[in-house]
């Protein structure tokens, strides 16, 4: 069971902001980002195939086993995030930057584990990457989901 599958189960939107809340609404809006296309990237350039296959070549790759992974890879589709995401994801990914701007080693921490949750890893990967120690990452983290709900509180943001 992974970190989003968890989540899925426990969530239930509350009256109020509260940091665990915070922090879901942080990781989701990171999963958002990752859905959305990127100019220049691959799969959202030329609808053509990157290359025409003859006959000669996919029987070569059906003795080398490579044909199924080929398939795979022309017939996969990309699922786009929905606007009611997107409007979710543009609220929530600009709260450490206005909320946090004076503390700048939790606002990194606040991204940080919501990059790493949204990735399914948790913050002993963010400790691995950047440096440091997973429980201290995880306590920045709660404390600036905690700092972030008290202000949407204050502020009278609804809750989403």
């Amino acid at each position: 069971m992974t970190m989003t599958d968890v989540l899925d189960i426990l969530d239930e939107t509350p009256a109020t902001w509260n940091g665990p809340h915070v922090g879901r609404r942080l990781m989701e809006g990171m999963q958002t980002l990752r859905l959305l296309p990127t100019p220049g990237a691959i799969g959202f350039g030329s609808p053509w195939p990157a290359y025409i296959y003859e006959f000669e070549d996919l029987l070569a790759q059906e003795q080398q086993g490579e044909l199924e992974r080929t398939q795979k890879l022309q017939n996969r589709t990309r699922l786009m995030p929905s606007i009611r995401a997107i409007t979710a994801c543009e609220a929530a990914i600009v709260w450490p930057a206005c909320f946090l701007r004076d503390r700048l080693e939790i606002a990194q921490a606040v991204n940080s584990v919501a990059l790493a949750h949204a990735l399914d890893r948790d913050a002993g990967w963010v400790a691995a990457k950047r440096g440091g120690y997973a429980d201290t990452w995880r306590q920045r983290h709660d404390l600036g989901c905690e700092i972030i709900a008290s202000r949407l509180r204050a502020d009278r943001i609804p809750v989403f």
